[in-house]
């Protein structure tokens, strides 16, 4: 495609405010781009959560929007200073007309980044992949296409996944749906998985705000043995795009499998509103949940995040994987819950 470089010098970049949040949703409608997470909604969810700067940036040509990047400053005192886009969601990076308008796009993120002293600006699983950023590419995503239907989507399964969501029924597992009612009980068991797994635990209020701004599109899923909550997830709708950001199980429990049967409940039900598509979310290469997910969608999609790096050399690693933090999170797991629980937020907010 042949860009017209006149247009392109019409564009005009720079930082997107309140008013306009409207346009900005409207533009993601109209192009069909980005996937919930670039929703300005998440602009005061992370603000507020996080306690971090927004850096929302907007592209227009003669007063229409023909591109968007968001991104939030963060500041650790142990790691140091970032720009990101997203911290906690799986996607992120620009949504725009084309890859120049892309660029330019970044090319403003990084004077933000540089005038805040980053270390590096991340942006995730990215839409538009510009050739002149540094590449990560050890993770990735799984998508279920659910326009099969139900009983194809079941056979799509591998069978030790079928055999499992049986195993969990005939334990006499149950599932239930809900809202703010299932808060507690979610984040209590979500918490100790957190902290069993060694990783500071992100801040209740960040689902509270989740609930708060997509109050008709977000609910809770819990699994229940003899009527005691034993796993849980938040399941969020986007138009016809559905996706878990967070899910867990008490550990004592796994051998009934829950987490096969919370799933599998989940995908009946999106199904069912119209969802075309169920994101089980990212997961890095050889990971745990990534053989988990491989069960459910044979053929992952592999997620590019890409990188400027501006006072560093290498690709960041501030990651569980790293074996820098092999004693941290063996420090972790020992923690009292409560313990966990307070600190958990404060040290996590301040990751990306």
């Amino acid at each position: 495609m042949t860009i017209n470089m006149n247009n392109i010098n019409k564009i005009t970049i720079r930082l997107a405010d309140n008013l306009d949040k409207d346009k900005w949703n409207q533009y993601l409608i109209k192009t069909q781009g980005g996937i919930l997470g670039h929703q300005w909604q998440w602009r005061s969810i992370l603000t507020n959560s996080f306690n971090i700067q927004p850096y929302y940036i907007i592209a227009e040509k003669e007063n229409n929007v023909v591109g968007l990047l968001p991104t939030v400053f963060m500041s650790s005192f142990i790691f140091g200073k970032f720009l990101i886009s997203l911290p906690w969601l799986d996607y992120g990076g620009p949504i725009a007309d084309n890859d120049t308008i892309a660029s330019k796009l970044v090319d403003k993120a990084e004077v933000i980044a540089q005038k805040n002293q980053c270390r590096f600006l991340e942006l995730r699983a990215v839409k538009h992949r510009l050739s002149n950023l540094t590449e990560k590419i050890d993770k990735f995503g799984f998508q279920l296409d659910l326009t099969l239907g139900q009983e194809e989507v079941w056979k799509s399964f591998d069978a030790k996944a079928r055999n499992q969501v049986r195993k969990a029924e005939k334990s006499g597992l149950t599932v239930n749906f809900g809202k703010a009612e299932l808060l507690d009980d979610f984040y209590k068991i979500f918490s100790r998985n957190m902290r069993d797994l060694g990783t500071p635990v992100w801040p209740k209020k960040l689902f509270t705000e989740i609930l708060h701004h997509f109050k008709n599109d977000c609910e809770f899923a819990l699994v229940k043995m003899d009527q005691k909550p034993i796993a849980a997830g938040m399941l969020i709708h986007y138009f016809d795009y559905s996706v878990v950001p967070s899910a867990s199980a008490n550990r004592e429990y796994l051998k009934y499998c829950p987490n096969n049967l919370m799933y599998w409940e989940i995908i009946k039900r999106c199904i069912q509103r119209g969802s075309k598509t169920f994101d089980f979310g990212r997961s890095s290469r050889g990971s745990g949940t990534n053989r988990f997910k491989k069960q459910w969608v044979k053929e992952p999609i592999s997620q590019i995040w890409q990188y400027r790096l501006l006072e560093i050399d290498e690709l960041p690693e501030l990651n569980p994987n790293n074996p820098k933090f092999k004693l941290a999170i063996s420090i972790w797991k020992k923690l009292p819950l409560p313990i966990a629980n307070f600190f958990g937020p404060k040290i996590v907010t301040r990751l990306p």
